[in-house]
Order: structure tokens, then sequence, then C-alpha cells
């Protein structure tokens, strides 16, 4: 990012990335709800699935009263009816294959349903960062970030899936078990429901005290991924100042750190697994013990209720098998809708009708053409209330001037910039361009109004003529090559092996110098009318700097351009140079 724009915002962080690090660790019944609208691309899969759940659930309860009645009347001791028993085992294996066919049903839509919910995550946070401002941006870490796509996505996506493939079934395996048992002996029933309620008790209140470990391991993992991505990018300065070892050493701390909090949450998320197999082995002794000594019970009775207690005790031991899911996917969710919660930039309901033209394009004369007057008046701006950048800022710059801003690292160049694109609001005051206050105006028209040449260079993994033409992927080859060589890029690009359809970083690398002229391109392709070149010479040599400045001379001809820059040959010509000191304390 922009260099000024972090000045004075890094030391504390911004009321958006406290909230993100305060997160909640329980996801509320509104989250869930949200989780369900993940689901809105697949509600066909879902109703499958509920339904392929109630058909399998009901078979397998079923089924062992079935089994008891068949034990019960099969005959006496040497006097086994084989006809009867074996048409009843035939029919007895009949719905276990259909609950077995069922159980198939609901695991492939479990995944289509888990595999979509993923893609919805991905696509709300994608179109979430869209929109956020740039100071989220400015305060949060891209590694930590990235994992929100990666990381969150497949942890929210595992352990959806899970759950679904236990939740319907295991309802109405429960309801149906309890209503048959009840049929079959009231008084087992109420002794057996302690022990299940004991069950989940213990299950449940062992999971909610796991959730913040995984929190904690979720977050540890998003930290180790913007540590990892800070090594990645700035490989070149760890090796030129010898801190392989102090970034190693800090990476091995922090990598402990995540195994302790990893281990912590395994060994939690294992305990409700061992207590629910106690308690659930505890309760076939008493199902056996105290079905005899009540009496009344007949062999098959037994058995149907060694069987109901099966049903009814398996799904809630599978769900405490699945807890490291669901429990890493309740701490993903929660960083999820961090985001997706955080308040997006603000756009103008209904810009003013003087400020578009027909099309919806920002314009300013009868021409349909923006002059490129440029006021600040009595602006006011800081990225904390305690410190401001500028305070009661005014200046104006006529159609067609070149302005340089120089000043000291931190003055606030870049800022001023910022609050111009309104990538940042001031707190006071106001910015006309041709007369029009620039919040009347959306940002997305307001920002197609300039070209903008960062210090930074940016470019994709594409051919150089798609890099040129990112901004107009329309454009064609002329037009890409006019741009090119009023950038003075269209001899080195001739160079380059294949020329137009060259890759940088993949088929050669190029310069700083020669990126920045690429960039300048893009801009000139854009057409824009009005020009920010930031520091955009900083890290070349002398004579690509010419070529740089020549090429900006090309594009503000005509045009109001701002220069930030700290050598005077870059500046020189200006129509003004605004001075900028550091902001008071």
């Amino acid at each position: 990012m922009a260099k000024d724009s972090m000045l004075s915002g890094m030391g504390n962080l911004s009321p958006d990335a406290a909230k993100m690090s305060d997160a909640k660790t329980r996801v509320s019944l509104k989250d869930l709800t949200a989780l369900l609208q993940f689901t809105g691309t697949s509600k066909f899969s879902l109703v499958l699935l509920i339904l392929a759940a109630i058909l399998s659930g009901g078979l397998q309860v079923v089924a062992p009263a079935f089994l008891g009645a068949t034990i019960d009347n099969m005959g006496e001791a040497g006097n086994v009816d084989l006809t009867y028993l074996g048409t009843r085992a035939l029919i007895l294996l009949g719905m276990y294959l259909l609950a077995a066919l069922f159980t198939w049903v609901v695991t492939y839509f479990a995944n289509v349903v888990a595999a979509k919910t993923a893609l919805e995550v991905r696509r709300s946070l994608s179109h979430k960062l869209s929109h956020l401002p740039v100071s989220f941006y400015d305060t949060h870490p891209q590694g930590d970030t990235a994992t929100h796509f990666i990381n969150d996505a497949d942890a929210i996506s595992e352990g959806m899936l899970q759950g679904l493939l236990n939740l319907f079934t295991v309802l109405v395996t429960i309801l149906g078990t309890v209503g048959f048992m009840v049929f079959i002996s009231w008084k087992m029933t109420l002794i057996i429901l302690p022990m299940a309620v004991l069950m989940i008790w213990s299950a449940t209140t062992i999971a909610k005290k796991t959730t913040k470990y995984f929190k904690s391991q979720q977050n540890l993992v998003g930290s180790l991924s913007g540590d990892v991505e800070e090594n990645l990018y700035g490989r070149k300065e760890i090796k030129a100042f010898g801190c392989e070892e102090k970034f190693l050493s800090a990476f091995r701390e922090k990598n402990e750190e995540l195994n302790k909090s990893s281990v912590t949450a395994q060994f939690a998320s294992s305990l409700p697994n061992p207590v629910t197999r106690f308690v659930d082995s505890t309760t076939y002794i008493l199902i056996g013990a105290l079905g005899v000594w009540f009496g009344g019970l007949t062999v098959g009775n037994i058995t149907t209720f060694i069987l109901y207690w099966k049903n009814f005790s398996k799904p809630i031991n599978d769900l405490t098998n699945i807890t490291t899911q669901v429990m890493a996917a309740f701490a993903s969710l929660s960083r999820v809708f961090a985001i997706l919660d955080l308040p997006e930039e603000k756009e103008v309901e209904e810009a003013s009708a003087k400020a578009l033209s027909p099309e919806g394009h920002v314009v300013s004369d009868e021409t349909g053409k923006v002059r490129g007057e440029v006021l600040f008046e009595h602006v006011t701006f800081g990225y904390t209330k305690e410190k401001k950048i500028f305070d009661d800022f005014s200046l104006k710059v006529e159609p067609g001037q070149k302005v340089a801003i120089i000043g000291p690292t931190g003055c606030g160049k870049t800022t001023l910039m910022n609050l111009l694109m309104r990538f940042y609001e001031s707190d006071e005051g106001r910015i006309l361009i041709d007369g029009k206050d620039i919040r009347e105006m959306p940002r997305s028209e307001l920002r197609r109004m300039f070209g903008m040449v960062l210090q930074e260079t940016w470019l994709l993994e594409r051919s150089i003529r798609d890099n040129i033409a990112y901004g107009r992927p329309d454009a064609t080859d002329e037009e890409v090559i006019a741009a090119a060589k009023a950038a003075r890029a269209h001899g080195f690009i001739k160079r380059l092996p294949d020329g137009y359809d060259t890759v940088p970083g993949k088929d050669i690398s190029l310069s700083e110098g020669q990126k920045q002229l690429l960039c300048i391109a893009r801009v000139l392709l854009m057409d824009p009318s009005l020009l920010i070149l930031d520091e955009a010479t900083s890290a070349v040599d002398t004579l690509t700097e010419k070529r740089i400045v020549e090429a900006f001379d090309n594009m503000t001809r005509g045009r109001t351009g701002f220069i930030i820059a700290h050598r005077l040959s870059t500046i020189a010509g200006a129509d003004q140079v605004i001075k900028l000191g550091q902001p008071k304390k």
C-alpha cells in the first residue's frame, strides 16, 4: 500500500481491526442462519438430503422393533419356524439395504452442499473485500486475509459436511427411537433417558469449552500465513540485512505456539468421545440387568432396547468424533463473519445530476469533458483523532496545471492523494473537482477520472499486452502499441523474446524501470482526465527516470497532474510546488 496511508495508524489498530481481533468465539443463531443462506444455490440438494435422511433414520428405527418381534415369534426351542424366520430375515435385510442406500444419498448430497457452501463463502468474501475501504488493507496482513479464502472456507465446508451427515438422521433416529422405547416399556425408557441426557450434556459442555482453543488455533494460522507472506515478499531484504536467522527464530517461536495451541485444541476435542462411550457401555449393562429385574420384558424386547440404545448413542458418539471439524468450523465461521460484518464504503445514493452525463459518467462542462480544476477547501484529516495529518489545508489547482508535492517522509503527500481519490474521507472541509464536491460523486466514477502510477509496480502473470490493456480489455492491438510508444516502453517490449506476448515473471524478468513504464502505458491507454505520479521514479536509474518523466509529460499534456517526488529532476517544469511539513504531534 501507499506508504503515507500507513504512517499514523499502524501503532494502533483501527476499529475494524479491533473488531477482528476481538471476534466472538461463539457462533450466534444469526450467524448460523446466515450460514444456511450460503446454501442458497443448493436448495434442491438440501431437500433431497433431508428426505434421504428421514427415510434412512426411519428405517433404522423400524428395523430393531421388527427384529425384536421376529425373535419373540420365531417359535420355541427345537420348534423354530424356518420359513417364517427366513422371510423375516429377507425383509430385515431389505430394510438395512435401503437404509444403506439412503445413507449414501445423504453422504453424496452433503458433499454437494458443503462444496457449494465453500464456494458461496469465498464468493461473499471476495465481494466484501472489493467493497471494503483502503483502511482495511492498511491494518490487516495480506497473509491473514488470504487464510479466510483458503483455511476458513475449507474448515466451514468440512464442518458443515460432517454436521449435515449426522444432523437430520440423528433427529429422526432419536425422536423415532424414543417413541418406540416408550411404547415397549415406559419404565425402562425413564431409566435410560437420564443416561442419554448425561451423554449429551457431557459432550456439549466439553465441546463449548474447546471452541476458544480452535479460535486461537485459527488466528495463529492466519498470523503465521502473514509471516510467511512477508518472508516471501521481502526475501531480498531479509538476505541483504542478514536477518535469515532472526526471521527463522521468530517463525519457530510462532510455529511452536501454533503447535501447542493445536495440541491443546485436539486434546480438548478428543475428551467427549471416551466420556460418551463410557456412558454408552454402562447403559448396555443397565438394559440387560434391569430388563431381567423388571420382568415382563421378553428376549425380543431386551434385544430391541439394546438396538435402540445403539441407534440413540451412535449418532452422539459420531458427533463427538467430529468435534474437531465442527469446532474448527465454528471458529472459522466467526472469523469470516468478522470480515463480512465490517462496514463497507458508503456510496452516494443519488449523485448530483449536474455531475453525471446521461451515460452516468462524471463531466464538468457542455463538451462532456472534465476540465481538471481541483480545490482543497479547509481540509482537516487524521488517521486517528489524536494526530492530525492536515489541519485546515487549502489548495487550488487550475485546469491543466502540473503540481509537484514535496516534503519529508510521513508529511502526508500520499495521504493528500488518498483523500483526492476518496480512499479516505476528510474529517472536515471538502474537496471539489470543477466545482463539484467529490462526496457527491460515485467513487467508481470519481476514480475513473484519475490515472495513478504508484511507487510499487503491480503486474499480472499474463502477457504484456494483457497487462497494458488491464483497464480496457477491449482495446485493439494498435491502441495498446500506441500507449506503449507514448510511455517509451515499445522499444524494450519489441526486444523481448515474444514481444507483446511475453509474460513478465514467467518468460522473463523485467527491471523495476521497465515495469514502471508498463504501468504508465496502462494508465495512458485509459486516457484519464487527471493524473497522479506517486514516487514512481524513486527506485529507478537516471536514464529510466528521464523516460518516465517524458512519458508523464506526454500524459499530462492538457491534463491536470500531481507529482509526488523527492528528486528535483522529477518535478522540473511543475506549475506549482507544494511543500508539506511534518504533522503536529
